[in-house]
């Protein structure tokens, strides 16, 4: 049977919410293409795929030092190689830095079509629909793949991760590598400052409503202490450096899932909610009644922040 494959994607030893993501809509999608799910994993061994294996059925090792460290060049032939050696028709991708580095390239290698910064899919008529955000979160599109082979990026927490089951099979597919025209000089660990927000539980945010650096440092920081969040801010907040860049939500920032968004005097542009819009649990606490943040919010409190925050931190 042909197969819809998902590229695992892994840091540290460690994988990626976005994959258990993937690993969900393959499953949901690949049985109304009549295509059998299955996952790739590029590394140094195949320890990484036997995780996997608890979530996908099959799972194919790419297992050589040319894919021990990420380059897209490298990725792109690992793909190939799959698609080719496993009757590939569909290859899913994470929307992230990495993802969209090598995707195009992936796909222009087995000669497919591509849709990006993918949000849902559903099959009608035996054919993949796929929606997308565009202007800015403003409007949604919808695609339709017509094209023999298919690569689609989905953007992180579009879907709740799979959960695992009985462990699936793992086989290693051999490729044999041309050399990169990308080489990977260093690798700089993420400085004390700065911190994966993507990854978090729980963000405690801050927007303009803040009013100063202060204010923010007072109110958003001690509240996300308490709560054993991590706390993160709005463009305006970073633009105006009250905090690290690093701790960006939005669409020039990070893309978060967490289950509880707590958004401290943040009026809810549409930059910034492209960014948070598929967090659980939505709090938001803004003295404007028509403020856009309020549209999508699960609980939504019209107050001075300064007043309800210490109230919430009384009864922490």
């Amino acid at each position: 049977m042909a197969k819809l494959l998902i590229i695992a994607e892994h840091r540290n030893g460690k994988l990626s919410d976005a994959t258990m993501e993937l690993c969900r809509i393959a499953k949901e999608i690949a049985p109304g293409l009549g295509l059998e799910p299955v996952a790739a994993v590029f590394a140094k061994d195949d320890s990484l795929a036997k995780e996997v294996a608890k979530y996908i059925p099959e799972v194919f090792a790419v297992c050589d030092a040319a894919v021990e460290g990420y380059t897209s060049d490298a990725y792109a032939q690992a793909v190939k190689a799959v698609v080719e050696a496993k009757d590939v028709k569909g290859v899913l991708i994470p929307q992230t830095y990495d993802g969209v580095d090598y995707a195009a390239k992936a796909a222009l290698a087995i000669g497919a079509g591509i849709v990006s910064n993918c949000n849902k899919a559903v099959i009608e008529g035996g054919k993949l629909v796929l929606t997308r955000n565009i202007y800015n979160g403003k409007l949604q599109e919808t695609k339709s793949v017509t094209t023999d082979k298919f690569v689609v990026t989905f953007e992180k927490g579009a879907y709740d991760p799979a959960e695992a089951g009985a462990a699936g099979a793992v086989s290693t597919v051999a490729v044999s590598f041309t050399p990169s025209r990308t080489k990977v000089k260093e690798i700089i660990a993420m400085s004390a400052g700065g911190v994966d927000i993507s990854q978090a539980k729980i963000i405690v945010a801050g927007g303009r409503g803040l009013k100063d650096a202060d204010k923010y440092k007072d109110v958003v920081l001690p509240l996300a202490a308490k709560l054993g969040a991590e706390y993160a801010g709005s463009r305006p907040v970073i633009d105006s450096g009250w905090t690290d860049a690093s701790r960006q939500v939005g669409q020039s920032g990070k893309t978060v899932t967490p289950d509880l968004y707590l958004a401290l005097g943040i009026s809810g542009a549409v930059q910034h909610v492209a960014g948070m819009k598929g967090s659980k649990c939505i709090v938001a606490v803004n003295k404007d009644p028509e403020a856009p943040i309020f549209n999508i919010a699960t609980y939504g409190i019209v107050a001075d922040l300064f007043e309800v925050v210490p109230g919430i931190m009384a009864n922490l």
